[in-house]
């Protein structure tokens, strides 16, 4: 019996490795811990893309069971329908997954370490930047708190969620500062380090800032500087469709959202000669993201750069 016994009773006390599918290691350990992490912002975009992009085709493999190959092939099918961009964000997310699943001894190698982005993903949609001329539309279609908004958006380059968490008592003479944030109604603490700030103003907000201010008629510090009447801050999507879009789109401009006012100050500071550090600087982001994500070259800015070139050389 001894001898029939020797091969279980050989492991006796040893620990088993815990044996997940992938949309079960996903739902029980990676997102547990990755929510603890995440600020709400991101768990909302992270957990869309597992949730519609990886689960659907891997949840019923086990962890171990996984192969690069297996990992790869997918890529190469997402990247038919999905940008550069997006493919890039599941390869990572996969990398992050298996190496997690390693330190939980769920796997023995990461088979996503080696992965690639397909050279065939769809093109992105253009990057659209306001011209000085539109900019100065969109301000003369908008009422004046959702020209102020318009105007830090793209003279100052914030973020609509920084936006709408000011207080009174962020206010100084030349600046505002960035100690909060509002996402979809819950105020959180600033994205990163770098965007816990000092945003400084142009002339022209400061002037709108100080009517609008006057117009609040408040001593109090802590009221929010665009509030409900409920005296709760307003939410992005409900002052963009309410209050900004149906006028910009009046005069033609509804594409011009957030994200178009804000690159508009990255690309039209570059064009300005700001340098990237004060640009990144006042947009609470990395240098790298600035340059890469925000500014915009135009063809304007490369015409005028072989020709400068061409009257250096001659």
């Amino acid at each position: 019996m001894a001898e029939i016994l020797h091969s279980q009773n050989s492991q006796a006390g040893q620990s088993v490795a815990p044996i997940y599918t992938f949309g079960q290691f996903v739902e029980v350990t990676y997102l547990p811990v990755y929510r603890r992490k995440w600020k709400p912002s991101t768990a909302v975009t992270e957990e869309n893309r597992l949730t519609a992009n990886l689960v659907p085709d891997l949840g019923f493999m086990l962890m171990s069971e996984v192969t690069r190959e297996s990992l790869q092939t997918l890529l190469d099918v997402k990247a038919n329908t999905l940008t550069r961009s997006m493919v890039d964000h599941l390869r990572f997310r996969l990398r992050s997954i298996f190496t997690l699943g390693m330190s939980e001894g769920v796997v023995d190698r990461n088979p996503a370490m080696a992965l690639y982005t397909p050279r065939h993903c769809q093109p992105a949609r253009p990057r659209k930047v306001l011209k000085i001329e539109e900019a100065a539309r969109m301000l003369d279609a908008l009422d004046l708190r959702e020209k102020l908004i318009a105007r830090f958006a793209t003279w100052e380059g914030m973020r609509p969620g920084e936006i709408l968490a000011l207080q009174v008592g962020d206010v100084e003479s030349n600046c505002v500062w960035v100690r909060r944030r509002l996402y979809r109604g819950q105020i959180d603490t600033p994205k990163t380090k770098r965007s816990y700030r000092q945003v400084a103003l142009s002339q022209g907000t400061t002037s709108l800032l100080g009517a609008w201010i006057t117009k609040l008629d408040t001593a109090n510090s802590q009221a929010w500087l665009f509030s409900t009447e409920n005296n709760t801050p307003i939410w992005r999507d409900n002052v963009w469709l309410r209050n900004m879009r149906p006028k910009l789109k009046a005069v033609g401009l509804e594409w011009a959202n957030f994200q178009v006012m804000r690159r508009t100050f990255a690309t039209l500071s570059r064009q300005a000669g700001v340098d990237a550090h004060t640009r990144s600087a006042q947009m609470g982001n990395t240098v790298d993201v600035n340059e890469n994500e925000y500014a915009v070259s135009t063809f304007e800015d490369r015409l005028a750069a072989v020709r400068h070139l061409e009257t250096t050389i001659q």
